[in-house]
């Protein structure tokens, strides 16, 4: 039994997690030129079937965390951002044993062709670091801003997808994870955002080994809550 992993910012799913499951961030794109740094902090919770199947159930533990994250970004123009971020979590052990970590980096693209949408990719790894296995993914996510007010503060929603495959010897694990994120962001000057979102988080993943051949297929359900300051520094 491996120990599940979960932080503020890396989803559960299954025993290895996806990318950050928060977005931090509404439809606003940097002007040409411009940049911006994001400071992102908050903490998740998770009921897991952590690597149970269907031949060896096992009954669903409860596991949380908390951790830190911080992102770049860069407009290029054509209402296109760019960046990356690097980010840090700790998990609350499952079933005894050292409570697991994780750290890692993604680059971003982000979009936004009209006022109230915007278009987020990323991709990056981590290091799940209690079983020192790599783990590579990426993420979709679809932003809406059903109000804007006049100063640029917005209320925001979004559906997010994202997947995680780690490298493992002797089995094959692929994970995904939706993710419902709902914030709101508040310009509280020209150059300094306040971003409070939070969101529930479903986490699925299939397992199959070489060595005596079985699968195991695991289901998660969670919520995440985080709050960040964005500064536009250009």
């Amino acid at each position: 039994m491996r120990t599940c992993l979960v932080v503020f910012s890396v989803a559960l799913v299954a025993c290895y997690p996806t990318l950050p499951p928060h977005l931090a961030e509404g439809t606003e794109v940097l002007r040409p030129g411009g940049a911006s740094v994001t400071l992102v902090g908050g903490g998740a919770g998770f009921d897991a079937n952590c690597c149970a199947g269907a031949s060896s159930p096992t009954s669903a533990s409860t596991v949380g965390g908390g951790g830190f994250e911080t992102r770049v970004r860069v407009g290029i123009g054509a209402k296109q951002e760019v960046g990356g971020a690097v980010f840090l979590g700790l998990g609350t052990a499952s079933g005894g044993g050292d409570p697991p970590f994780a750290a890692g980096g993604e680059l971003s693209y982000k979009i936004a062709p009209l006022p109230w949408f915007a278009v987020v990719v990323d991709g990056g790894a981590l290091d799940h670091a209690v079983a020192s296995v790599a783990v590579a993914g990426g993420d979709l996510a679809l932003i809406f801003a059903p109000f804007i007010a006049e100063n640029g503060s917005q209320v925001y929603a979004a559906l997010k997808g994202s997947f995680a495959v780690p490298f493992l010897n002797g089995a094959r694990d692929v994970n995904e994870a939706l993710e419902v994120p709902i914030g709101v962001s508040l310009h509280l000057s020209k150059r300094v955002r306040f971003i409070a979102e939070g969101g529930p988080v479903l986490g699925f993943a299939q397992l199959v080994t070489d060595e005596a051949p079985a699968s195991q297929n695991v289901t998660s359900v969670g919520g995440y809550g985080v709050l960040a300051f964005q500064f536009v520094v250009h």
